[in-house]
């Protein structure tokens, strides 16, 4: 899920101008006059942290908004600035803990605060408390699209895609324009089986964003499982289009040509895939599997072996290896390649060790 960056409050704070007034009340009104002249520090102080912030000189910014918070502990826009400071240096906790004073003393905090405050629970890996604020600052102001759009984000996390698709929705509707939350609940959609809207949530949002990869992906790969090779195949070139520099695309594109028997166009696209990428475990794999069926025993095993390198845990390389290795009557070969499988998680390579290696 993507973070916005935090931004702060960068308004300087204005001094309010002193009155003169008689002598005879000087010695009354000297207290008032003394907090007077420490609120103009606390502002001082205040104003110097804007600078520096803005100077990038975050630590030094910290410093003086703790000066102005000790001078003038009522100054809460430095209790702001100070936490946005803090989770810039990933000190996400002091952060948290000063925009909870912020939200605590400040009774007109707006939802950018709540947001602000959710950030940073959720790069604390605090999910629960970050939904909650996420949500506290969208049903403050509903057209927070930002916000729903993150607390969508984190039930999608938590594998509650009903709540996500609705949370999703209010992204939408308070702002019409918004692909990444089409996408997302597009994916959430796909999650609960809705397929024929997600495929549609997909399609509004290459509308809006022609050069959203992700999106034209997600959509030839629901495509192709729902068996619409051609359409599918259409989606992998709007998504080659708009980025002719991911290798991932080119890999998915391979695969459906494998099914389609268009062997030639698949190994263009493996091929390309491992150009644009040369540690790209799954583009060796599929094409190790392409070579395997083209009876290139040995071509198939350079390949997995170099998946492999990659990933030593990539359980499907060894088990393609293992049949590659079959093929070429190394027996022995097949079955350490196949019981490694099983230990990196593929069930289904037990078959082949109990058929051929009890």
């Amino acid at each position: 899920m993507r973070i916005a960056a935090l931004i702060p409050i960068l308004e300087p704070q204005k001094r309010v101008p002193m009155k003169r007034i008689s002598a005879v009340l000087l010695g009354f009104f000297a207290l008032i006059n003394n907090a007077n002249a420490q609120a103009d520090l606390a502002i001082e102080a205040y104003n110097q942290g804007i600078s520096q912030f803005n100077n990038k000189d975050l630590k030094a910014a910290i410093v003086s908004f703790d000066k102005a918070i000790l001078l003038d502990s009522t100054l809460m826009k430095s209790w702001f600035n100070r936490a946005v400071c803090k989770a810039d240096l990933n000190d996400y906790s002091g952060a948290i803990a000063d925009y909870s004073v912020f939200i605590r003393k400040d009774t007109s905090a707006s939802d950018r605060a709540y947001f602000s405050r959710a950030q940073a629970y959720y790069l604390n890996k605090n999910k629960d408390e970050a939904l909650a604020d996420y949500l506290k600052a969208g049903n403050q102001n509903n057209s927070n699209a930002e916000a729903f759009y993150y607390a969508g984000g984190i039930y999608f996390e938590k594998g509650l895609f009903s709540e996500a698709t609705e949370t999703f929705t209010k992204a939408i509707n308070a702002r019409g324009d918004f692909a990444e939350a089409y996408h997302d609940r597009a994916s959430a959609k796909q999650k609960s089986g809705d397929s024929k809207g997600a495929i549609s949530d997909y399609r509004e949002a290459t509308k809006i964003r022609p050069n959203l990869v992700s999106a034209y992906n997600n959509l030839g790969t629901l495509l192709r499982v729902s068996g619409d090779m051609q359409g599918a195949l259409v989606e992998f070139g709007y998504a080659i289009k708009a980025d002719p520099k991911q290798s991932a695309t080119y890999v998915k594109r391979g695969r459906l040509k494998f099914d389609m028997q268009d062997l030639d166009g698949a190994m263009v696209d493996f091929n390309k895939a491992i150009e644009l990428n040369t540690e790209d475990p799954f583009a060796y794999n599929n094409r190790g599997c392409l070579k395997n069926k083209l009876r290139d025993f040995q071509g198939a095993i350079e390949d997995f072996n170099k998946a492999i390198t990659i990933n030593p845990n990539y359980g499907y390389a060894y088990m393609n290896r293992g049949i590659a290795k079959e093929n070429l009557r190394d027996v022995s070969g097949a079955c350490k390649d196949w019981n490694e499988a099983t230990l990196n998680g593929v069930e289904f390579a037990k078959t082949y060790l109990d058929a051929d290696c009890n």
